[in-house]
């Protein structure tokens, strides 16, 4: 019995806090030339001093703005040493690194992991994934969740015509040549 009441206590007492990285797009429709937001947060983060992971989509259809990134951990290429989160783009879409030897840098809790924007380039469908994510520290898995739409549609946009000023005014002074010709 008292092996049971000490198994029971164990298991109330440690909390089971799965980490979530969590996928949100700002939109699942976009016109070539448009761009798309894509906000990666972390809840319940591990802290470690290394962790990676592949971002997937379709580089024929959208292009990365690496001049867009922003993140709520330190980024390596503002770091004298290089210590930080580092963003490279690849064939599959974005490579994930954050690797630091400075204690003062770590990732824990809940952030912005990144957010940035994908900049469609021509016609298509892309889906979303996350794929060989890595945290040493985390025992674990991480639950990878979208909030919204995985998927982005690129469609060509469409050039609508503005009427011209000549056609417009020559129409005004019709109108009011028919109206006075109608008072009389």
């Amino acid at each position: 019995m008292k092996k049971f009441i000490a198994m029971l206590t164990l298991l109330i007492g440690f909390n089971a806090n799965a980490g979530l990285l969590t996928i949100d797009i700002s939109a699942d429709e976009v016109s070539v030339g448009e761009s798309v937001l894509v906000t990666i947060s972390a809840s319940n983060f591990d802290e470690t001093d290394m962790f990676w992971f592949d971002f997937n989509f379709d580089n024929s259809v959208v292009s990365y703005d690496a001049s867009s990134l922003s993140s709520g951990l330190t980024l390596a290429d503002d770091n004298i040493n290089f210590n930080g989160l580092e963003v490279s783009a690849e064939d599959f879409g974005l490579a994930f690194n954050f690797f630091t030897d400075d204690f003062s840098i770590r990732a824990a809790g809940d952030f912005v992991l990144a957010s940035f924007n994908l900049i469609a380039g021509s016609e298509g469908f892309t889906d979303f994934s996350i794929a060989n994510f890595f945290n040493p520290s985390a025992f674990d898995d991480y639950t990878i969740a979208f909030s919204g739409a995985s998927s982005v549609n690129v469609s060509s946009a469409v050039a609508v015509s503005e009427p011209s000023a000549v056609f417009m005014m020559m129409l005004a002074g019709f109108a009011l040549v028919s109206s006075r010709r109608k008072a009389k």
